[in-house]
């Protein structure tokens, strides 16, 4: 009888709140970094979040690294990539769990791109967007 209940007690669970959002919930849940690209930072946080920029613009990677990842003596870094060509490699200079890195508009060409946050040998996060020619 209890078994019964507890399948039923899941089957209303997944139907009000849908199989998918336990899972993403759960995957954020045991993510130990996160990052984004953005166009900006306002007070702190990412801004103008997206995965197409256009050429010229500043860009910042902000990533978030949870305390409960083991480090040891690895540093931080954000490295960007132009395609397979290693644009630059910015050491993270760590704020409340928070690492922020900008590349400046005049590196920034068009192609695809990638930065990743690594530590050490270790990548932690990373995250793929496209530069477009600018239209102006």
């Amino acid at each position: 009888m209890v078994v019964f209940l507890g399948f039923l007690i899941h089957r209303i669970v997944v139907a009000l709140h849908g199989a998918e959002t336990i899972w993403n919930s759960a995957d954020t849940e045991l993510s130990m970094a996160q990052s984004v690209v953005c166009s900006h930072i306002v007070n702190g946080s990412p801004f103008g979040v997206d995965s197409v920029f256009e050429e010229g613009m500043r860009l910042y990677y902000y990533s978030t690294v949870s305390s409960a990842l083991q480090l040891g003596d690895d540093s931080l870094m954000h490295i960007w990539f132009n395609g397979a060509d290693t644009v630059q490699k910015l050491a993270c200079d760590m704020s409340q769990d928070v690492c922020l890195t900008t590349i400046v508009p005049n590196l920034l060409k068009p192609g695809e791109w990638s930065v990743d946050l690594v530590a050490g040998r270790k990548l932690l996060a990373t995250r793929q967007f496209i530069v477009e020619p600018n239209e102006r």
